[in-house]
């Protein structure tokens, strides 16, 4: 078993039972493996897919990275399925809705795995308290034993995805001057300030990605950034 296609529940045969058993055998297989090496990027697999289905049902395309990572044979691949099962559009929710509740009732059941990968990044936020509005700023990528910390500058922008224009978190890395690993947000602040132009202690709100040692940092800083997208969305949708 692998991870699933993002529009795995389209695929012929567009059957509700047929599809519960596909995303089933999936989910058994992540959790079979919860063990071996690798298991955040599979549970990591389950979370983007829930996200992507609660996205296909808000506007029919998947979560703004998932759509950034599909290929252009994929993305071909997904338009000509959506435009074909266009007739069966309940049939197609249904799946997507029972998928959704399927998946929750996995990470219900299963608290201990997903308390397991929660753990492996702590992420924190540091934002000015006097401005409640979070429209650009930092994310601090750390883990013990780096050397050097990864930075994040995140910011909104209008991106067109398939054609189509909407708001979109982007973020860009800082790749130098670097900044020595700090447990100080002081210290991290003035690092900034020094070294960006238009950083502003007053409105730029830093987010802080604690890495444990039991994952690389390079799958690290991936869930670090996806849960630091989490927190700045959910505040943009509230605002």
């Amino acid at each position: 078993m692998t991870k699933l296609k993002p529009y795995w529940f389209l695929e012929d045969p567009l059957d509700k039972e047929h599809k519960y058993y596909v995303l089933m055998a999936f989910l058994h297989w992540v959790k079979k493996n919860s063990k071996r090496a690798g298991f955040e990027k599979r549970f990591k697999g389950v979370l983007t897919l829930r996200k992507d289905l609660d996205n296909f049902i808000d506007n029919n395309q998947f979560s703004q990275k998932t759509m950034g990572n599909m290929t252009e044979k994929d993305k071909d691949i997904f338009y000509n399925l959506l435009d074909f099962n266009l007739d069966r559009i309940d049939s197609m929710l249904d799946i997507v809705e029972n998928s959704i509740e399927t998946i929750d009732k996995f990470l219900d059941d299963n608290e201990i795995l997903l308390d397991k990968y929660n753990s492996l990044v702590e992420v924190d936020h540091h934002c000015p308290s006097s401005y409640n509005v979070w429209n650009n700023g930092y994310i601090v990528i750390r883990k013990e034993n780096e050397e050097n910390l990864r930075i994040y500058n995140w910011f909104f922008s209008t991106v067109k995805i398939s054609g189509s224009e909407s708001v979109g978190l982007l973020m860009s890395e800082i790749l130098e001057p670097v900044c020595k690993t700090t447990y100080e947000i002081p210290d991290i602040k003035n690092f900034l300030a020094r070294n960006i132009d238009d950083y502003s202690k007053d409105y730029d709100c830093i987010i802080i990605a604690d890495v444990d040692n039991k994952v690389d940092i390079e799958t690290g800083a991936d869930i670090g950034k996806e849960k630091s997208a989490d927190i700045i969305m959910e505040r943009f949708r509230n605002n």
